[in-house]
């Protein structure tokens, strides 16, 4: 059987991308990707949380920042890992759906917003001084993470 799917495979007729030949891929991997992005929107709102002032006030915030630095990462790597793989599967279909799209440049837009203004915000030359303006930082950023995940959700009932 196995010889088979191998020289159908080679012919052509049954696609060669698992995510298509098999039915039960798909969900496999999509519970994967939304596990990282639980993961790393969860580390993330934990420490936009921290800047705000709302929770975890007695511990420095650059000191949680870096705790949660490997979590974060992890959940990257998840995401574009499974990411592109979900993608495979019917690139022209994503293409032209414009939560795809909106979801792609808010997932940009929020880890470019990460990388540079949090990490400013969460550098251990703030720890003293006053929330300030990384309070309404915290609120772009919750709002950023917020919409790519609007987003992704309206990816599947497009």
């Amino acid at each position: 059987m196995f010889l088979v799917q191998i020289l159908a495979d080679v012919s052509g007729r049954v696609p060669l991308n698992p995510i298509a030949r098999w039915e039960w891929v798909f969900p496999v991997v999509e519970a994967i990707h939304i596990c990282g992005f639980a993961l790393l929107v969860g580390s993330i709102v934990i420490v936009d949380l921290r800047l705000l002032g709302v929770s975890l006030s007695s511990q420095p915030v650059s000191r949680l920042a870096k705790e949660l630095s490997p979590w974060i990462w992890t959940g990257i790597i998840i995401q574009l890992t499974t990411g592109p793989y979900l993608f495979s599967g019917d690139p022209s279909e994503y293409v032209q759906i414009a939560a795809f799209r909106n979801k792609m440049l808010f997932l940009f837009v929020a880890l470019v917003f990460h990388f540079t203004v949090i990490r400013k915000a969460t550098a251990s030359s703030t720890d003293s001084a006053p929330l300030g303006w990384r309070r309404p930082v915290a609120l772009v950023s919750l709002a950023l993470w917020f919409c790519v995940l609007l987003a992704g959700l309206w990816i599947g009932n497009l």
